[in-house]
């Protein structure tokens, strides 16, 4: 095995043990969370900022009234891409690359105008969110949380609109992956796998910064 090869199995194997040191009656990952690792791979997301966007999940969750529980990946890449915001923040003035307050900004309000020029009809109702948005992005001072807060919206009405066909074939893919696991929690993951599919599908961007 050469040293590509074996920082790569290293890179797979960290995540992987992060992950089940916090759910002890799961002893491997399922396919679909195999490939989000592939995926933040591709992105060369670093594994200091999955590491730390995985614990994060996990306290958060201890802290809310509600709890929920943990059980795929999917659930984590909020605070992954997050966590690995604030990595690309930290290398400001380091020897990396500087990284420019605004390049964000502008390449989220590219995206959402691009968006709002082709929507389809399906999705109409979409447009006065994204149009908020964009005047918050326009903002002297950008409200992070206040575009957090669209970004869950737009989630809300992706999942409203989505077909009932996939939604009951996400549904089968989830309970196979998950056997024996309570259907609040299925759903849940099989909200945000169809939200996901759904917004790679049509394009629809994200307004969070962090997704940038």
């Amino acid at each position: 095995m050469n040293q590509n090869e074996t920082a790569r199995q290293d890179y797979y194997q960290q995540i992987v043990r992060c992950f089940l040191e916090h759910q002890a009656t799961m002893f491997f990952l399922p396919p679909s969370d195999l490939s989000l690792i592939s995926d933040w791979e591709k992105l060369g997301i670093p594994l200091e900022p999955i590491l730390e966007g995985i614990e994060q999940t996990f306290s958060r969750q201890l802290k809310r009234k509600k709890k929920r529980n943990i059980y795929s990946l999917a659930q984590c890449e909020k605070e992954v891409l997050k966590a690995y915001a604030s990595h690309q923040e930290r290398l400001v003035g380091q020897a990396a690359p500087r990284i420019e307050p605004g390049q964000k900004i502008i390449k989220a309000r590219v995206e959402i105008d691009a968006f709002l020029k082709h929507l389809l009809p399906e999705f109409e109702n979409l447009r006065e969110i994204f149009t908020e948005a964009l005047e918050l992005l326009s903002s002297p001072v950008v409200d992070a949380n206040q575009l957090e807060k669209l970004d869950e919206e737009i989630d809300r009405r992706i999942w409203s609109l989505s077909p009932e066909e996939e939604k009951q074939d996400c549904w089968q893919e989830v309970k196979k992956e998950f056997p024996g696991k309570p259907a609040a929690l299925l759903t849940e993951i099989q909200q945000t796998r169809l939200i996901k599919a759904r917004r790679l599908t049509h394009k629809i961007p994200y307004v969070s910064l962090f997704y940038y």
